[in-house]
């Protein structure tokens, strides 16, 4: 099987394995990464699950490419380069729904819609693809993180996968099922989620002024764009508020307090502004970081949650501890009550989340395959 794979035209393969008809909605930096790991997965795939991945179609936020037989492998290698160096993709798109009711009238059945956008809003699309039969894949966190009256039906859905929403490329998201299917029941869950904040948190230790560690992390790229987006804390909140909804925790964004590291005075600033003005963030924060180190603690941005609710924000960890400098997730359940389960490492980065994308795909499509 290996070296026919190897050999085989496209026409060729397709006829050996499963195809899975893909949509992608997202074309940065974890788009371009997932389609080169499908490009550079063909044999792995295929040989190891019998499937192929066709990607008919792939959408930025305003344009998309749409080919219902499927794209070869060149195209999709087009298509990084072409948003790599910032080039219009296809042609204007339509909305979201009506891309996948394109894909039913053409015919395309057991499919997957992928999203890998951070954008507002996808729950029709989302929702559309489940009513036709699809499987949805997640990178984006925001449905799942919304209103509990509407992001209930997300979980426990067969049909919906979403690894890469907390911890990038730790296994979190399977770790919490497989406990939750063996009736484990989760008493609590602890993390430091964004190793952005990690970051800035560690160079504060070596009396780093705030503001410069916002700028240095914001120059190696470790920021969004808006470091904003990091240092208000909502991702990190959407992240532990996934894994309580998992829990069975039917929880709000408003049973979670979060600290924001920036006033609000500063939220309305454009970027540059804000960069300047944060320098008036660095008396209190230096005075929080040296009350800590009296203590012989860091400060550590730390997530919390039990089914009652939970907080985000600073919190004095032991210098000596191992938790101090390690990007980790901790379930404490009742056979792990003394001592609580543990998932540490890296996790972050666009190929990580990518394959956490790409692992859910596979999944899925093993699944329907039997």
């Amino acid at each position: 099987m290996d070296k026919v794979v190897r050999a085989c035209p496209r026409a060729i393969i397709l006829t050996m394995n499963k195809q899975i008809p893909v949509i992608i909605f997202g074309a940065g930096g974890v788009g371009r990464a997932l389609l080169q790991q499908i490009v550079e997965g063909r044999e792995t795939v295929a040989t190891r699950n019998q499937l192929y991945f066709n990607v008919v179609a792939v959408a930025d936020s305003r344009r998309w490419l749409w080919q219902p037989a499927g794209m070869a492998d060149e195209q999709l290698l087009a298509v990084i380069q072409a948003k790599k160096t910032r080039q219009n993709l296809g042609v204007e798109r339509p909305d979201g729904v009506t891309i996948i009711e394109q894909a039913a009238q053409a015919g395309l059945e057991n499919g997957i819609v992928v999203d890998v956008t951070a954008l507002e809003g996808m729950e029709p699309v989302l929702d559309k693809a489940l009513a036709i039969g699809w499987g949805v894949v997640l990178a984006n966190k925001k449905a799942l993180a919304g209103p509990w009256a509407t992001a209930q039906r997300y979980f426990n859905n067969p049909r919906v996968r979403h690894e890469s929403t907390v911890g990038g490329g730790q296994p979190v998201i399977a770790t919490l099922r497989y406990l939750l299917d063996t009736s484990d029941p989760i008493l609590r869950i602890e993390g430091q989620m964004s190793g952005t904040l990690g970051y800035i948190c560690q160079r504060l230790d070596t009396g780093l002024p705030f503001s410069q560690a916002i700028a240095e992390a914001k120059a190696f790229g470790y920021t969004e764009p808006d470091p904003r987006e990091d240092l208000g804390g909502l991702d990190v909140m959407r992240k532990i508020l996934i894994l309580g909804r998992m829990a069975g925790w039917g929880l709000d964004s408003a049973d979670i307090a979060v600290e924001s590291l920036y006033h609000p005075s500063l939220a309305h600033l454009s970027v540059p502004e804000f960069m300047t003005a944060s320098r008036a963030l660095d008396p209190s924060m230096a005075d929080r970081v040296k009350v800590a180190h009296a203590n012989n603690t860091v400060l550590r941005y730390v997530a919390e949650l039990s089914a009652e609710g939970g907080s985000v924000g600073l919190k004095a960890l032991p210098a000596t501890s191992g938790l101090a400098n390690l990007k980790y997730i901790s379930f404490q359940t009742g056979r792990y009550e003394d001592e609580p389960l543990l998932i540490g490492g890296k996790g972050a980065g666009v190929s990580m989340t990518a394959a956490g994308v790409h692992g859910d795909m596979i999944d899925f499509g093993r699944e329907i395959t039997n």
